[in-house]
């Protein structure tokens, strides 16, 4: 049993610590006590998992920094998922994750990539990095390690596990805590981060979530606490956000409900950045439609004070350390984007999405295809056209080290990509 000391306030980060390893560390116990754990005719362990192949191309557009021919990468990905229960009280999860990587270098770069897992940092180590050599790369991670236990009215997770707080879908302001960019392929899954997370709940439609998350240090710069407070009032689900992010302070709100069958929602935050600069704001608003013809239809806005109004002034963006975290990913201030999906067949899916920078007009176009194949398995093609201005194509001979390049749009600047992937469960 953990003993928090009220003599010592200063301690907390010592017995934060204490949680979030107790919690890793419990999924590592020997096999013959899970077993032993399990045995009782209350319990139950379920056993499942996918492996998912990506082929990634790259087609570069002529300029002096990029490389003349095509380039190619392959992925593939093999997930065990383990999910252990003792009656309603206790939850085990452990997801270990085997990613391999192969081919030509600017492969698995742009857009089109999948979520590189091992990316975000690790209070307990459990990543391992098993290959590299002659272009192929082979780590394994545990993605998932997380114990759960249920009390009245509370929900108490320690350990590895996904986390993700807003309503958006494209671009979302309040998830501070391990953001999931919108350009990624296959967001079937999130990184997981080491955090505490006490989800109490109160009524019937009143939920807190209080969240203390590892993100590289045991001190106010290297820890994330959150808050989401979220309510339903006529069908209308509120929320309330507030978070300590690396030192920045994160006000925020979110609202989602259905309106005459639109779906609606919006979110939006205010961070107060530690390094005197000057408060900024990100705020998105969307709708969905699904229809019985089997079109489903969404669209988004989106705003970023923080974001640049002219695209001389992206690298400067780019060196925001939030932007070097991965809590920003997008560089200028105005967006919108949109998706469309259509059942061609009960096997055949067609869609296709758009990202557009309204400021210097350009846009991510992206086209897929997925043919079911069976029950647990799809085939999914697509990718990533850019549109809008390419960078300055001359080269001085004695350039900036801060601006090396001359952008003169965002998704102009990077090429564009194909990509195949194939997905199978079990």
């Amino acid at each position: 049993m953990f003993r928090v000391s009220t003599r010592r306030r200063a301690g907390w980060t010592h017995h934060l610590r204490r949680m979030v390893t107790a919690g890793l560390l419990l999924l590592a116990a020997p096999p013959a006590y899970a077993l032993q754990l399990l045995s009782s005719d209350n319990a139950s362990l379920e056993a499942g998992g996918d492996v998912k192949t990506f082929m990634v191309g790259i087609v570069p557009y002529q300029h002096a920094l990029l490389p003349t021919d095509p380039s190619a990468r392959g992925l593939f990905d093999v997930r065990l998922k383990v999910d252990g229960a003792v009656g309603d009280w206790l939850r085990v999860t452990l997801h270990p994750n085997v990613f391999a990587s192969f081919g030509g270098g600017a492969g698995g770069q742009g857009p089109g990539a999948v979520a590189r897992l091992g990316t975000l940092p690790e209070a307990v180590s459990l990543s391992r990095q098993l290959v590299n050599a002659n272009g192929l790369t082979v780590n394994a991670r545990i993605d998932r390690a997380a114990v759960t236990l249920r009390l009245p009215h509370l929900d108490v997770t320690a350990g590895r596990q996904s986390m993700s707080f807003g309503s958006t879908f494209f671009f979302t302001p309040l998830d501070v805590v391990a953001p999931f960019s919108p350009l990624v392929v296959d967001r079937e899954y999130k990184p997981g981060i080491d955090a505490v997370r006490a989800d109490l709940f109160t009524g019937t439609s009143n939920k807190l979530t209080l969240v203390a998350a590892y993100a590289g240090g045991w001190n106010l710069d290297g820890i994330i606490l959150a808050a989401h407070l979220r309510t339903t009032v006529r069908e209308v689900d509120l929320g309330v956000f507030v978070a300590e992010v690396n030192r920045n302070f994160v006000l925020g709100f979110d609202a989602a409900g259905d309106v005459l069958g639109f779906g609606l929602r919006a979110e939006g935050t205010v961070t107060v950045p530690p390094d005197g600069r000057t408060p900024y704001v990100r705020a998105a608003a969307g709708m969905d439609r699904r229809m019985e013809s089997g079109l489903h239809l969404s669209g988004e806005v989106y705003y970023q004070s923080v974001g640049a109004a002219r695209p001389d002034r992206y690298l400067d963006v780019a060196a925001l350390p939030e932007f070097q975290r991965g809590q920003l990913w997008s560089l200028g201030r105005y967006y919108a984007a949109a998706a469309a999906t259509y059942e061609l067949l009960p096997i055949l899916t067609v869609g296709t999405s758009c990202v557009a920078n309204l400021g210097d007009r350009s846009a991510l176009l992206g086209p897929n295809l997925a043919w079911s194949l069976g029950d647990e398995s799809v085939l999914v093609a697509g990718g990533y056209l850019t549109l809008g201005d390419r960078p300055d194509a001359t080269l001085s001979p004695d350039p900036d080290p801060a601006r090396p390049i001359k952008l003169r749009s965002e998704f102009g600047t990077s090429p564009a990509s194909l990509y195949l992937q194939f997905k199978a469960y079990f």
